[in-house]
């Protein structure tokens, strides 16, 4: 697997994305913060000095072009095919339990998720080869493929920040976007104003709890 060329460089993505060129670009909210850290640390080399107090969690993809710049001690992380949480709010909930106050979504280009149902024969040939049968093994991928695909890296990483903030109501949550080129960190351009609409009642409705997976 090749590593893709720069979002600045790409069509599909240098309209819309905020490059970090400074501390200055970085939101109002986040500064001060451990997500402004990690952009300082992911961006321009600032060294993360762990406390001991974990405040931060790190969601992203599974991905094995990228890896996180953190020292042990810092923060949680959750890695899963696309970065999407869903099916990890359990997961969240613990870390909120242990003092987490911020929360660091990140989408990257060129997702094997956006092309999972190119790959679904190449999956379910995996699962046979360990001794799964063959029937079986497709319908299991052509469910979860369809949990799991997504159209758009920016696109997902919207949807999900959104619900993110319908689920959680205090989390403070930072939707960043990697590019494998480089491992520079951008700000999705729809960011200022999703983070506008974000939902003020502090009550999460009962039947979002109840639907979730």
């Amino acid at each position: 697997m090749n590593i893709p060329p720069p979002v600045r460089s790409d069509e599909k993505y240098n309209e819309s994305l905020i490059e970090v060129q400074s501390r200055d670009d970085i939101p109002e909210a986040w500064r001060g913060t451990p997500i402004e850290s990690f952009i300082m640390a992911q961006n321009f080399g600032w060294p993360i000095v762990s406390t001991g107090k974990v405040e931060l969690l790190i969601a992203t993809c599974i991905e094995f072009r990228y890896a996180l710049p953190v020292p042990k001690m810092y923060a949680y992380v959750i890695r899963r095919a696309s970065g999407r949480v869903i099916g990890s709010e359990f997961s969240v909930g613990y870390t909120l339990s242990q003092g987490v106050r911020y929360l660091v979504m990140i989408g990257h280009n060129d997702c094997g998720m956006s092309k999972v149902y190119e790959k679904a024969p190449h999956v379910v040939q995996a699962f046979v080869e360990q001794g799964w049968d063959h029937e079986i093994a497709e319908e299991y991928v052509s469910k979860q493929a369809e949990r799991h695909s997504i159209s758009d890296e920016l696109d997902a990483l919207r949807t999900e920040y959104i619900r993110l903030t319908n689920v959680f109501r205090k989390l403070v949550i930072a939707p960043l976007f990697v590019c494998l080129h480089d491992s520079r960190l951008y700000i999705p351009k729809w960011y200022p104003e999703e983070a506008k609409n974000a939902p003020d009642a502090p009550k999460v409705p009962a039947e979002l709890i109840r639907n979730l997976p």
